[in-house]
């Protein structure tokens, strides 16, 4: 909950007192007022109004009052509103346990029984200040670290391919949903020196800015280590090695799908690096699934072994990540891989297919609530007849 009157953590604090009596209102103000920005209400019905103008820092709340009590002006504040950081002092004149439990369980952050003594009124509201300045220490933190991470998001999604790639029978469609700033996958797709096609499908693990750093280097290595043209095996065994050089130690790993299509569109080579499958769809035969074949990398050790795949006609060939089908259908229930297959195969094959609509073609009626990042890229392929 950002508060509008807070303009740094020097700025005056606003109070707002709400307390039916006239004559207990007066007196906090004259105590309170050379110190904080004051706003008194006479019961919660006006508190919840000037809440909702000002959005106070401090409340010193009655809990008897008429229209609205205190324990419901907390239920509103707290539950409807979301707002945790309002500190609210309850003032009462009933020394009642119950009612006290009952407030702080509510959301009330202290309290203090009537007849007050001004000193332990006063120290109370100065625990409070302290409260308030430190979440606006913390709130300005936040928001210099957002805008960081922001700015990590930012030239992530220029790094990724935006345009086919100038082959005239090759045409891409990619889909990018970062389920927070800065994202874990990674996709791209670049031309050979023989005329080919690289594809790169990875998911490093976790979010935020280490996956993002993690992810910039893996498309470092990918675009620009070892020779023009590097074998696949070649390249993800240096991955390999370079992550768990960097990264191993701390758990990190990266999934991977990398392809190389033929300049003829005659096949296809690939390696999958403990990555969801890749899939092959071709007109008039069932989809053909490519499943992982090596582990994850930045694990262990492992050498790369590619496969190849024959390709013929029209062909399309369909790449994600998880995050494409970890999503809640309903509650305790995910949409899982093996619907997605089904179901996104129908749906890429189509020759209209627009990826964007990819979870519409699921069959969704509204988008889901992503938990991960999604990547996805649809090749389709013109390549000669059968043979």
């Amino acid at each position: 909950m950002h508060h509008g009157l807070q303009q740094g953590a020097d700025a005056l604090i606003s109070v707002m007192i709400v307390d039916d009596s006239m004559t207990v209102r007066h007196y906090l103000e004259q105590i309170l007022q050379d110190e904080y920005r004051i706003r008194s209400c006479r019961d919660g019905v006006e508190a919840l109004e000037a809440y909702g103008e000002e959005r106070p820092e401090i409340c010193v709340l009655d809990m008897n009052m008429p229209r609205m009590g205190g324990l419901e002006v907390i239920r509103h504040v707290r539950r409807e509103f979301r707002d945790q950081d309002l500190f609210i002092l309850v003032l009462t004149s009933e020394d009642s346990l119950e009612q006290k439990s009952e407030a702080l369980h509510q959301g009330a952050n202290d309290y203090l029984v009537k007849p007050f003594d001004t000193l332990e009124l006063l120290a109370r509201v100065r625990v409070a200040e302290r409260q308030v300045r430190l979440t606006r220490s913390l709130r300005k933190a936040y928001g210099t670290i957002y805008r960081e991470i922001e700015e990590i998001a930012r030239l992530q999604r220029r790094l990724l391919p935006t345009a086919s790639p100038h082959h005239p029978g090759i045409t891409v469609q990619s889909l990018y949903l970062p389920s927070s700033q800065a994202s874990g996958d990674y996709f791209d797709y670049f031309s050979l020196p023989d005329g080919g096609l690289r594809l790169v499908m990875a998911d490093v693990s976790g979010h935020g800015a280490k996956a993002a750093f993690i992810m910039s280097m893996v498309r470092t290595m990918i675009r620009f280590s070892g020779t023009p043209g590097q074998s696949l095996a070649g390249l993800v065994e240096l991955l390999n090695e370079q992550l768990l050089r960097f990264t191993g130690e701390d758990g990190d790993f990266v999934t991977l799908f990398i392809a190389d299509i033929r300049p003829d569109l005659s096949s296809l080579e690939y390696i999958n690096a403990g990555h969801v499958p890749g899939m092959v769809l071709r007109q008039g035969t069932a989809p053909e699934q490519l499943p992982a074949n090596i582990p994850a990398l930045g694990v262990f050790p492992c050498a790369g072994h590619p496969k190849t795949v024959e390709l013929a006609g029209e062909t399309v060939l369909f790449f994600f990540t998880d995050g494409c089908y970890e999503w809640e259908v309903g509650p305790g229930e995910i949409f899982g891989l093996e619907r997605f297959l089904e179901r996104a195969a129908t749906f890429v094959a189509r020759p209209d297919c627009v990826l964007d609509d990819l979870f519409s073609g699921l069959g969704c009626s509204s988008a889901p609530r992503l938990n991960d990042d999604v990547s996805a890229l649809r090749v389709g392929l013109r390549g000669p007849g059968p043979r």
